[in-house]
């Protein structure tokens, strides 16, 4: 089964030597666990789109029961929050506060959407929240 969606990455776990496990918060299925086979090595395809605070185009397939990245297209890398210390600590701490929102077990969309749109739709389209603009 594949699926095609937008996301953020909201939590990344080095796991292995060359893969990561992510956290998306994605617009059509909200919170995901899913697994970047081989995005730690060098070239790989998918390292852009596996970091985190970015925004990428995923096509993922399911397989063994988890969601695996097959091609991502970079959307909206937040190079400006990543850089500055005051600006990547309050971005992580907004992804956690949401990562953890809804107690860490809902993957549906019916429960995740009202968040999940407002999350991407501040994060994707091109607009950083003001709190995020000012470093607070």
């Amino acid at each position: 089964m594949h699926l095609n969606t937008t996301g953020i990455v909201l939590r990344e776990v080095n796991y292995k030597e060359s893969d990561k496990i992510l956290t998306l918060l994605t617009r059509d299925e909200g919170k995901l666990t899913v697994s970047a086979r081989g995005c730690r090595r060098k070239n790989s395809p998918i390292a852009a789109v596996s970091q985190q605070l970015c925004c990428s185009d995923f096509t993922l397939y399911e397989y063994r029961g988890r969601w695996s990245i097959r091609e991502g297209e970079l959307r909206q890398e937040f190079r400006h929050v990543r850089s500055d210390l005051d600006k990547l600590s309050l971005g992580a701490w907004f992804a956690e506060l949401r990562r953890s929102a809804d107690g860490g077990g809902c993957t549906c969309a019916g429960g995740a959407q009202p968040a999940a749109e407002l999350s991407l739709r501040h994060g994707c389209a091109g607009e950083v929240p003001e709190a995020l603009q000012a470093g607070v």
